[in-house]
């Protein structure tokens, strides 16, 4: 049955998910699947069953890795930088409701999520609708982000709240070899 979906030029993402779950694909044949369904990607993401979305409205980076369990509510888009590593359980949501109980039900609203280059989102973790993440930050195990996190912050909680910086350096080199300047020098210094 798997040869039948690999002659077919586009799969829906209920059949990847299905694949995905039924067959040991490797690399490059998950990738190859993946790209069939909308999905814009380097062609080296590893992605380990089980794995959830919706649409296909994702771009990936060469070796992202998406461990087991992720769940990508893709109403809007989500973007995710090269080298990114997402914990088992990660969820990014795009889509939210209206607050407003009469409105609930009929309502919703959607943002854009990207996660930079070479950031770490820990097991279990919330990303919520509009959400930037910068390159090389880390956000620590069960953290509900709710607003952007810098470049090189590690943020954790919930909500996610800044709790150091990873690089105390004046300036840091970004993941495609530019430096920029670091907003503070010291661990304890919230960002600005």
């Amino acid at each position: 049955m798997l040869w039948l979906y690999e002659f077919r030029k586009t799969l829906t993402p209920a059949e990847y998910i299905r694949l995905l779950h039924t067959h040991d694909l490797g690399k490059k044949k998950s990738n190859r699947l993946l790209a069939k369904t909308g999905v814009m990607t380097a062609g080296n993401a590893v992605i380990r069953p089980p794995f959830y979305f919706e649409r296909g409205r994702i771009t990936l980076g060469r070796n992202v890795l998406i461990n087991a369990g992720c769940v990508f509510l893709d109403q809007a888009s989500i973007t995710i930088g090269p080298d990114a590593m997402l914990g088992p359980q990660v969820r990014l949501c795009t889509t939210t409701h209206d607050l407003n109980p009469a409105l609930r039900h009929t309502h919703t609203r959607s943002s854009p999520i990207s996660i930079g280059a070479n950031a770490w989102i820990g097991a279990g973790t919330v990303v919520l609708p509009g959400v930037s993440i910068g390159e090389n930050s880390v956000v620590a195990a069960n953290s509900v982000v709710n607003a952007d996190v810098p470049a090189n912050a590690m943020y954790a909680g919930s909500p996610a709240r800044f709790k150091k910086w990873l690089v105390p350096q004046a300036t840091v080199e970004n993941h495609d070899g530019s430096t920029h300047a670091v907003s503070a020098s010291t661990d304890d210094a919230t960002p600005g």
